[in-house]
């Protein structure tokens, strides 16, 4: 039962770590290594990524705080991750609308010459449901069997655009196929149903629902959308 309870407690810091790393290993190249950056990062791109990095940050801060039992502080944080959250989805939409009206990406890493309207549709819908699962959370925040599922994958959501620059700024996973980007977002989703059997030797029906929702490439079927119902794990 002590092992249980430390995966369930533990499980969600790990995760914001291997966050962490993601995004670091996504954007940073682009940052440090400028020669190959099609222009300046923008005022707009950079507090965009910023505010990013601080839902990465918040994230982190709010699963080492229910580790340790402080639920009181967790709730006061919980107010800036809304605001920040709030904050997060005009800057994206503002971001892609500035890609596909330029017609290039800032960094290079993203190969979108061709047709910059089409790349956002994938960064856009992840902004969608992105706020859909965070505004399901708030509004079960006094569920913290459903809000700590809704708050994990609406940050795995966020994956994408870091392994999408990833992938372009290297050029042997440039090579690979396409569907490569959904093998870390796998593990990921298998890792948070692998943690449901070690703890409750069951996977909860939301994180099955979510886990359909968040599946690479066919989370935007309509079938996926309309079956995801928050009411199915009441």
């Amino acid at each position: 039962m002590a092992e249980r309870t430390a995966i369930e407690r533990w499980y969600f810091t790990a995760f914001s770590f291997s966050m962490i790393v993601v995004v670091a290993a996504g954007f940073l190249p682009s940052l440090l290594s400028t020669s190959g950056r099609r222009a300046p990062l923008s005022m707009l791109a950079a507090a965009h990524g910023v505010a990013s990095c601080a839902w990465i940050g918040i994230f982190l801060v709010q699963a080492t705080l229910i580790a340790r039992g402080r639920i009181a502080t967790h709730r006061r944080v919980g107010v800036a991750g809304v605001c920040l959250a709030a904050l997060m989805i005009p800057l994206g939409y503002a971001t892609c609308i500035s890609m596909v009206r330029r017609g290039f990406d800032l960094s290079g890493d993203l190969k979108v010459d061709r047709d910059p309207a089409l790349a956002v549709i994938f960064p856009l819908g992840d902004l969608i449901i992105f706020a859909v699962l965070v505004t399901a959370a708030v509004a079960y925040r006094r569920r913290p069997d459903m809000h700590k599922r809704l708050m994990l994958f609406a940050t795995i959501i966020l994956l994408p655009a870091p392994l999408a620059h990833l992938i372009g700024h290297s050029p042997w996973l440039a090579a690979l196929p396409a569907p490569i980007i959904g093998i870390p977002i796998f593990v990921l989703l298998a890792a948070a149903v692998a943690r449901e059997f070690l703890t409750l030797r069951r996977v909860h029906p939301l994180t099955g629902r979510l886990r359909q929702l968040c599946s690479y490439p066919d989370r935007f079927a309509p079938s996926s959308l309309v079956r995801v119902r928050v009411g199915t794990a009441l």
